[in-house]
């Protein structure tokens, strides 16, 4: 009986060992972190690499102001990936690219804002579940183009980006965001999807002569 008992713990404690090894090989760890102030906004990328080599990047706005407009966030992030392989990490082994969408102060929350209020499917109450707002929102985000100008970044290394998950979506009252026409202002009241923590996932292009070989 003992020597089942024993085999038993023995078992738990192999499997725990395996557990804890397998995530622990999964761990990214924080090359570094670029800060940018630009003419209309601050940035921050951070660059993580995973032990398989593979690496993601978050976005975020720098310590003081807002985010810059995504426009201004092209030149930098060629930087980024242009000094990656000094820093032992292949820029075509991205895998995706994290971003927090914060509820004011940003040209993406306006433009979704927008995009939202253009929508028949952007119909939401606060009680709304939240697996239809995250929906609507990928959704959104993906056909209004919000993030295309991100490619002209990531097209040299045969890349692109679209976002593929999102969580904790906020909601703001339209009249948030300064309005475009009477319409508008006369939907002040609506709740309008204003922000989320979302990740947007690389794919490959077709090759063209400009991929850069690292």
């Amino acid at each position: 009986m003992k020597h089942l008992e024993w085999s038993g713990s023995a078992i738990r404690l192999l499997s725990l060992v395996v557990f804890l090894t397998c995530a622990t090989a999964q761990v990214p760890k924080t090359v570094k972190t670029w800060t940018f102030t630009l003419p209309h906004g601050t940035l921050r990328i951070n660059l993580q690499l995973f032990p398989d080599g593979t690496s993601s990047l978050g976005t975020h706005p720098g310590r003081h102001g807002n985010e810059a407009p995504i426009v201004e966030q092209i030149e930098p992030l060629k930087q980024v990936l242009a000094e990656m392989p000094g820093l032992g990490a292949d820029p075509h082994k991205l895998v995706y690219m994290g971003k927090m969408i914060f509820g004011y102060g940003q040209d993406v929350t306006e433009k979704l804002a927008y995009a939202c209020a253009d929508s028949k499917e952007c119909r939401f109450r606060v009680q709304s579940p939240e697996r239809e707002k995250v929906r609507v929102l990928i959704t959104l985000l993906n056909q209004s183009g919000i993030f295309e100008p991100y490619n002209e970044a990531f097209k040299d290394y045969g890349m692109r980006v679209q976002v593929t998950a999102a969580e904790k979506v906020i909601l703001l009252r339209f009249s948030s965001v300064p309005p475009r026409n009477s319409r508008d202002r006369a939907n002040g009241r609506m709740l309008v999807l204003g922000g989320a923590d979302i990740s947007m996932r690389f794919s490959r292009i077709n090759s063209n002569p400009n991929d850069r070989k690292e």
